[in-house]
Parts: structure tokens; C-alpha cells; sequence
């Protein structure tokens, strides 16, 4: 085994020097020495710039689970904080009570078994969900689990994010401006601790992803992790590896990569133990969990949907079927949409983009005179920029189907599947092409994603219509009787830049 494992990624910003040796120190005299691993971690996460000012407002640290990355790692660093700098209120947060319950516990039996550090406490909290340290110089140290709404109500100088990975951006977008006002005065900083990513670890893989190039100025990253990953993972196999127990050349088995990413393994972790785990726990738990590596959620691999769409185009399409209309518009109602889904004789869905334009303002009154082809259903999002538009639907007699988050979800799902397998047709539109092209997605609950408004490069608006409007159709019930043949009118007056390939009339 190898004497110390380094991070296999390290990132500090340029720094004048660290308060490392302070904590380590300290670390030591309540009977805590750390490991040389996480000296490295502890000397970078207490880095200062000119003026003793921390260097950077975010520290990250991710390593597997049981190798000590709360005990060893972060809590030096807030005794370091809490005890020795200038009295404030630093607040220890985790994903469930019961996680920050045992941080609180952890450290109230360090301070008891402390005579330098007991001495100067006045006053211990145990009342559930209120559990706090207080100093004599009036230094607080809170122990909080993070509410689904996250950070608003949380504040400090330094607030921990243990468990991580279960960390919401919609929390962080909550708690970031509250900590806006100690920019000047204050020094924050945020300290995230968490073991690899699972499918929902948006915000911890956003910061990955920054540490790992090296160059944020803002955020100091230690990762221990072994090389490869699920989309290269270093098998013999290559990806096409299925990572059971008995397969010759997997990755998951080679306990030097195991070493790599768990520093304790043979101090604290036995390699027998391990072993027993990769039998019992599932390859992608195992690889998560021992080879640190982050589950991540299926990306959109935008050249081969853009050659299947392409695929899919059809100029002489002709619908049969009465329509579904999709109703989309962009963030702050800049634009809208209007999108068509109806049956073909041959039983495939048509797609067309009926309007396209600025603002949103035209949207009712051309919805109202599309009520004159008898749609099955009008479909919204209505957590979506186009819930806004919904009292004026209504004034003008449209009640539209209501899509949930689930709803959403799994309309993503089946409109490229429909792609993938060339299902449906469409009529080559330039404009749902370019959507097509600037789209990347979010993760939801469950498996399911959504097509993601702030991620995609441009404006997407035509093909969150698309997806609605095709699950819609398939949601609808058919007519009672077969519809009459879509009556093809002059469309050179529209204003839609689609308008030239309307082939339903409207």
C-alpha cells in the first residue's frame, strides 16, 4: 500500500500562506492528529490572501465515505475558525438531522475531553433541531439539516455543506445572497464535504467540474478519486464492461485504484471489508462509492438527434387527425410558441410549429382563432414561463391541460425515443432545428429530465411545444368520428417564420 495518497485533484488560488498549521496544531491538542492526506486538504482550505482574508470564498472536498473527511478534514478548520479567530456565528449543516445531530455530538465530546477548550464554553444547546455551541467571547457554532428550501434562513462566516451531494442549487441559490452583506465587512466562506455524486448532485458536479479545471479564482477543490469513469472506466472490456464480480479485467476489481481514492484503506478501512463490498453492493454503488466516481445523468449526445431528426423530416407530411396544440413561451415572455401534433393516415404523429414569434402578447388572439380546427386538447406547462399566459387563455374560452413535473418528465423522455426510432414526422423546420441544436436538459426525480431553459444556448420555446404537444396526443382520446380532411388555406400571411411549411391550414 502506498504510504500517503495525494488528491488526484488539488486547486487553490493564488495565496499569500494558510492557517493550516494553526488547525493542525489544535487538531492535535484535542487528540485529533491528521492523517498526512488530510494535512494537504486542511493547509489548502485555510488559505489566505493579503490582508488575511480567506483566498477564496468556496472549499470542496470529496472523497469516499469512512476515510474521514468530516473528522479529519473539515472540522479542523471550523475549530480552527470557531476557537481561535475573531468571535461569529459558523453554522455546520447536513442533509438529515440525524447526520448534523451526530457532527454536534462529535464535537461536544471533543470539547468535553479538551480542559483548553472546555474552559472557554458558556453555554451547550441540546434542545432538538436547536443544537448550538456558545463561547465565552460570544463565538456561536449552529448545527442545522438543510430544509428542502435550503439557506435562506442560514448565516455565518462559515457554513459547512456536509453531505453534499444531496445539496440542491435551489438551496445555494437561496443562502448566496445572504451572504452578500459580510462581502465587505465579513470574510464568508462555504465549505462543501460529500463522497461522489449521485443522478441529482447537480451543484456538486457543477463544482467538480470548476475544481477540476484548476482556474476558478473562487474556489479551492481537493478530490480524491481514482482515474477513469463510467464513460471510460479503464477496463479491459472498455465501456461495454458489464463490472460484474467475475468479469477478467474490470476496473472495480484493482484494488491499487480502490488505494487510490480511499487514503484509510488499511488503517482504517481493512481491504477484506472492501472486498465484501464490491461482492454485495451493485457496480455502480461500488464504483461511486469505493472509486469515487460520480453517477452522471445521460447527456444528449446532440449529433446523433440531430441526425435522426433529420431523419424524420418529411416536406410532403400530410396530417389527418385534428390537432393537439402545445403552448410554450421563453423566460420573461420574450417569445412564443404555438406547436401542432396530429395523426397521420399512417398512423405516425405529425409535428408542425404554427407560430413563432416575440413577445407574447399575440399568443391568446391566434390561439382563439385556432379553436376553429376543433383541437382535441391545448397543453401548458404551467410552472413553465407560459403559466402566465393562462388568465388570459381562459378570457378568450381556452382551459388548457395542465402538465405536471412528472408529466414533463416523461414527454421528454418519449419525444426522443420518437426521434431516436424515427417515429414521428415533421416538416423540416429551421427553427425547430436550431432549438434542436442549442438544447441540453436537467435532471429530475425518479430517472426522469427535463429540457433546461438556463442551460441550452438559445431559445428553446418551439421544442418544449414539440415535446407537450406529442405527449399530449398521446394522452388525448380520439375523436368519435373520424375527422374530415385538414382544409389547406394560404398561410403567406402569417408572421410566423414557419409559416411557409404549414401543411394543416394554419
Amino acid at each position: 500500500m502506498l504510504d500517503r495518497v495525494d488528491p488526484a485533484y488539488l486547486s487553490v488560488p493564488s495565496r499569500v500562506g494558510s492557517y493550516g498549521d494553526e488547525a493542525i496544531d489544535l487538531a492535535r491538542e484535542y487528540g485529533r492528529p491528521p492523517d498526512a492526506e488530510q494535512c494537504i486538504a486542511i493547509d489548502a482550505m485555510l488559505s489566505y490572501r493579503t490582508g488575511g482574508r480567506w483566498v477564496a470564498l468556496e472549499s470542496g472536498v470529496v472523497e469516499p465515505r469512512q476515510n474521514g473527511k468530516t473528522g479529519g478534514i473539515v472540522l479542523p478548520p471550523v475549530m480552527f475558525d470557531f476557537f481561535l479567530l475573531k468571535p461569529d456565528k459558523i453554522v455546520w449543516t447536513a442533509h438529515l438531522f440525524k447526520t448534523a445531530r451526530e457532527s454536534f455530538t462529535d464535537i461536544r465530546n471533543i470539547i468535553d475531553g479538551c480542559h483548553a477548550l472546555a474552559k472557554r464554553v458558556r453555554k451547550i444547546t441540546y434542545a432538538n433541531g436547536e443544537e448550538a455551541i456558545e463561547l465565552n467571547n460570544g463565538a456561536r457554532l449552529e448545527f442545522l439539516a438543510r430544509s428542502k428550501g435550503g439557506g435562506r434562513g442560514i448565516g455565518g462566516k462559515r457554513i459547512v455543506m456536509d453531505e453534499a451531494l444531496f445539496l440542491p442549487s435551489e438551496a445555494m441559490g437561496a443562502l448566496m445572497p445572504t451572504l452578500a452583506a459580510r462581502s465587505m465587512t465579513g470574510d464568508p466562506h462555504i465549505m462543501y464535504a460529500s463522497s461522489a455524486g449521485v443522478l441529482g448532485s447537480d451543484h456538486l458536479r457543477g463544482l467538480r467540474d470548476r475544481g477540476r479545471k484548476g482556474s476558478d479564482p473562487s474556489l479551492i477543490w481537493v478530490e480524491w478519486c481514482a482515474p477513469g469513469s463510467w464513460d471510460e472506466p479503464g477496463c479491459g472490456l472498455g465501456p461495454e464492461c458489464p463490472h460484474a464480480t467475475d468479469t477478467d479485467g474490470c476496473a472495480l476489481d484493482d484494488e491499487y485504484l480502490w488505494k487510490l481514492a480511499n487514503p484509510a484503506l488499511g488503517r482504517r478501512i481493512s481491504v477484506e471489508y472492501v472486498r465484501a463490498e464490491r461482492r454485495a453492493l451493485p457496480p455502480e454503488e461500488f464504483g461511486r462509492e469505493r472509486l469515487g466516481w460520480f453517477t452522471e445523468p445521460a447527456g444528449i449526445d446532440v449529433d446523433a438527434l440531430i441526425e435522426k431528426w433529420t431523419a424524420c423530416g418529411d416536406d410532403e407530411s400530410r396530417p389527418s387527425g385534428r390537432p393537439v396544440f402545445m403552448i410554450d413561451a421563453s423566460p420573461g415572455l420574450k417569445s412564443a410558441a404555438i406547436v401542432a401534433c396530429m395523426w397521420r393516415p399512417d398512423g405516425r404523429p405529425h409535428l408542425e410549429v404554427v407560430a413563432h414569434e416575440p413577445g407574447s402578447t399575440w399568443l391568446p388572439a391566434r390561439a382563439a382563432r385556432l379553436q376553429k380546427h376543433r383541437p382535441l386538447d391545448w397543453i401548458i406547462d404551467p410552472g413553465g414561463p407560459a403559466g402566465a399566459l393562462l388568465p388570459d387563455l381562459r378570457l378568450v374560452g381556452i382551459d388548457p391541460r395542465e402538465m405536471s413535473m412528472r408529466d414533463m418528465g416523461q414527454a421528454c423522455s418519449a419525444f426522443v425515443a420518437a426521434v431516436e426510432d424515427e417515429w414521428l414526422r415533421h416538416l423540416n423546420d429551421q427553427v425547430m432545428l436550431r432549438a434542436l441544436k442549442a438544447a441540453d436538459k436537467r435532471e429530475l426525480s425518479d430517472g426522469l429530465w427535463a429540457w433546461s431553459r438556463r442551460k441550452s444556448g438559445g431559445d428553446i420555446t418551439v421544442l418544449v411545444g414539440a415535446t407537450g404537444a406529442l405527449w399530449g396526443l398521446s394522452v388525448s382520446p380520439p375523436p368519435q368520428a373520424p375527422p374530415p380532411a385538414p382544409m389547406v388555406t394560404s398561410v403567406a400571411a402569417s408572421r410566423s417564420e414557419t409559416s411557409d411549411l404549414a401543411r394543416a391550414g394554419f
